[in-house]
């Protein structure tokens, strides 16, 4: 069993002791669609002379950056980057029961504070989102779109803050969009990335899952087509998804277990404007492949068991839950949480096939290749 590690930066500076000493719990919420989030609480202690302990802390004040690393026997990673948002302090009926709740959100929190009107001609989706990123002292970590919407024909036009508009803009081209650190990222989901460590169900000594429960939901998987009019020359202009696009993380996807006889279930797009076949087909593929994510889980790793960090937007191998249900999945949500009683993350995942493919690596390091049938 691996010894957990954690550190806390306030503006560049670790916290001494005494915090470290008061420090009650610590979580790291991190998600695949939402900006990254910290919740930690203190306790407060009242001194002979009328004055509580931290609560007049000028490091514990709003906006200053924070940092939270966290890992095992020298092998730590930043769990999150970002800014004090709210102080919350907590006067109990008891001594014991005063605390500081400090709570926080990642980089992100700097583009969602403003509300723009700005007009984006002859641009693509992803020169907006490198643009908008380096704007704000970021790196950009971004995937072309390839389509310039030129002026004559629809010109972007942003009446939202800063990280609605690129999300919006990653939402119709099937990517995601988020800051980690002092990067920024528009890009597909990583789904043929090398797997993260195993998480092991009732396997014995091997054993570092605590719980972990599953969703089967036959009603998501659905085709996608969309029409509409072009606006110069006013032929009717028509697009679907195309079935397969994205990576299958098992053998069997949704279509392949419909009964006898049965299509897929079909969404036409309506009320939505696109500028031309491309983005029809991209939003199409978006939403189809949005709708194949139809197994869906959520568990809690005994994380000095585990040993490892686990991180969303990336895929991790579980095994130990039966033939249909072990292999690979896609980590959309973790929190990563410090308490007296130790450290324990939770996550969310899903995956848009059942059964193992035969190319798993079910050995404990994980890994996206290999041999092995859960």
């Amino acid at each position: 069993m691996k010894h957990d590690e954690l550190h806390v930066k306030i503006d560049g500076v670790e916290l001494d002791d005494l915090l470290y000493n008061d420090l009650l719990s610590l979580e790291v919420e991190l998600d695949e669609d939402l900006a990254g989030m910290f919740r930690m609480t203190v306790a407060l202690l009242l001194s002979a002379d009328g004055t509580w302990s931290h609560l007049d802390d000028e490091r514990l004040t709003l906006w200053r950056r924070v940092a939270v690393t966290a890992g095992f026997e020298g092998d730590t990673q930043q769990l999150l980057s970002g800014y004090i948002t709210h102080l919350r302090p907590h006067f109990g009926p008891g001594l014991d029961q005063c605390r500081l709740e400090v709570w926080g959100m990642d980089t992100s929190v700097l583009m969602d504070r403003v509300d723009t009107l700005k007009a984006w001609p002859n641009t693509k989706d992803s020169d907006i989102a490198a643009e908008t990123f380096r704007a704000y002292g970021l790196i950009p970590q971004v995937t072309d779109t390839e389509v310039i919407h030129e002026e004559e024909v629809s010109t972007i036009i942003q009446r939202e803050t800063d990280i609605q508009l690129l999300k919006r803009l990653a939402l119709r081209n099937g990517f995601e969009c988020f800051v980690d650190g002092d990067t920024g990222y528009f890009q597909p989901p990583a789904v043929d990335e090398t797997s993260q460590p195993v998480l092991t169900v009732h396997f014995g000594e091997d054993t570092n899952v605590n719980r972990f429960g599953l969703e089967v939901n036959a009603l998501a998987p659905t085709d996608v087509v969309m029409f509409q009019v072009d606006r110069i020359t006013g032929d009717v202009l028509d697009a679907t998804a195309e079935p397969g696009r994205q990576s299958a993380l098992g053998a069997q996807p949704a279509a392949s277990r419909l009964g006898p006889g049965m299509e897929p279930g079909l969404v036409c797009v309506a009320q939505s404007a696109a500028a031309g076949v491309q983005t029809m087909t991209a939003l199409c593929q978006s939403l189809h492949d949005q709708g194949t994510w139809f197994v869906t889980g959520e568990g809690e790793v005994a994380a000095n068991q585990y040993g490892s960090i686990l991180k969303p937007r990336g895929t991790v191998t579980v095994k130990g839950v039966g033939e249909t249900h072990s292999g690979v999945y896609y980590v959309t949500h973790v929190t990563h949480r410090f308490t007296v009683e130790g450290y324990v993350q939770s996550f969310q995942v899903k995956r848009n096939a059942l059964m193992p493919t035969g190319r798993e690596n079910f050995a404990a390091d994980g890994g996206a290749l290999g041999t092995g049938s859960g």
